[in-house]
Protein backbone atom coordinates (compact mmCIF):
# COMPACT_ATOMS: atom_id res chain seq x y z
CA UNK A 1 0.00 0.00 0.00
CA UNK A 2 1.37 3.36 -1.01
CA UNK A 3 0.95 5.80 1.89
CA UNK A 4 2.03 8.77 -0.23
CA UNK A 5 -0.89 8.44 -2.66
CA UNK A 6 -3.01 11.59 -2.79
CA UNK A 7 -6.60 10.96 -1.68
CA UNK A 8 -8.19 14.40 -1.62
CA UNK A 9 -6.54 17.70 -2.52
CA UNK A 10 -3.15 17.61 -0.81
CA UNK A 11 -4.06 14.93 1.75
CA UNK A 12 -2.31 11.57 1.44
CA UNK A 13 -3.31 8.15 2.75
CA UNK A 14 -0.81 8.60 5.59
CA UNK A 15 -2.49 11.90 6.60
CA UNK A 16 -5.93 10.27 6.57
CA UNK A 17 -4.72 7.39 8.77
CA UNK A 18 -3.15 9.82 11.24
CA UNK A 19 -6.25 12.06 11.35
CA UNK A 20 -8.57 9.06 11.63
CA UNK A 21 -6.53 7.65 14.53
CA UNK A 22 -6.51 11.03 16.22
CA UNK A 23 -10.29 11.38 15.83
CA UNK A 24 -10.78 7.87 17.25
CA UNK A 25 -8.55 8.68 20.24
CA UNK A 26 -10.45 11.92 20.91
CA UNK A 27 -13.81 10.09 20.80
CA UNK A 28 -12.52 7.42 23.20
CA UNK A 29 -11.20 10.11 25.57
CA UNK A 30 -14.52 11.99 25.50
CA UNK A 31 -16.41 8.76 26.25
CA UNK A 32 -14.11 8.00 29.17
CA UNK A 33 -14.51 11.52 30.59
CA UNK A 34 -18.30 11.36 30.21
CA UNK A 35 -18.44 8.05 32.10
CA UNK A 36 -16.14 9.40 34.80
CA UNK A 37 -18.34 12.42 35.53
CA UNK A 38 -21.75 10.77 35.02
CA UNK A 39 -23.83 10.40 38.16
CA UNK A 40 -24.80 6.92 39.25
CA UNK A 41 -28.46 6.13 38.66
CA UNK A 42 -30.29 4.69 41.64
CA UNK A 43 -31.03 1.00 41.38
CA UNK A 44 -34.78 0.37 41.32
CA UNK A 45 -34.35 -3.30 42.26
CA UNK A 46 -32.58 -2.78 45.60
CA UNK A 47 -32.91 -0.55 48.63
CA UNK A 48 -30.72 0.52 51.53
CA UNK A 49 -32.04 -0.66 54.88
CA UNK A 50 -31.02 -1.69 58.39
CA UNK A 51 -32.05 -4.81 60.24
CA UNK A 52 -33.76 -4.15 63.56
CA UNK A 53 -32.92 -7.63 64.87
CA UNK A 54 -29.16 -7.83 64.40
CA UNK A 55 -28.19 -4.31 63.29
CA UNK A 56 -26.89 -5.31 59.84
CA UNK A 57 -26.96 -2.41 57.36
CA UNK A 58 -26.75 -2.58 53.57
CA UNK A 59 -28.56 -3.08 50.27
CA UNK A 60 -31.21 -5.76 49.84
CA UNK A 61 -33.51 -6.71 46.99
CA UNK A 62 -36.95 -5.12 46.97
CA UNK A 63 -38.33 -8.51 45.90
CA UNK A 64 -36.65 -10.86 48.39
CA UNK A 65 -35.76 -8.36 51.15
CA UNK A 66 -34.11 -10.64 53.68
CA UNK A 67 -31.25 -9.88 56.08
CA UNK A 68 -28.18 -11.91 55.05
CA UNK A 69 -27.13 -12.25 58.68
CA UNK A 70 -30.32 -13.32 60.51
CA UNK A 71 -32.82 -13.89 57.63
CA UNK A 72 -35.37 -11.38 58.95
CA UNK A 73 -37.61 -9.59 56.46
CA UNK A 74 -36.37 -6.09 55.60
CA UNK A 75 -37.44 -2.93 53.78
CA UNK A 76 -40.56 -2.98 51.65
CA UNK A 77 -40.94 -6.76 52.23
CA UNK A 78 -41.38 -6.14 55.96
CA UNK A 79 -45.01 -5.05 55.44
CA UNK A 80 -45.74 -8.19 53.37
CA UNK A 81 -45.73 -10.36 56.50
CA UNK A 82 -49.03 -12.28 56.84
Amino acid sequence: MDLDRIVFGTYTVKDMVIYGGGAFAVLMLLGFIRKMFASEKPDKHSEVTQCESCGWRGRVSVYAGRCPKCNAQLGSRKSATP
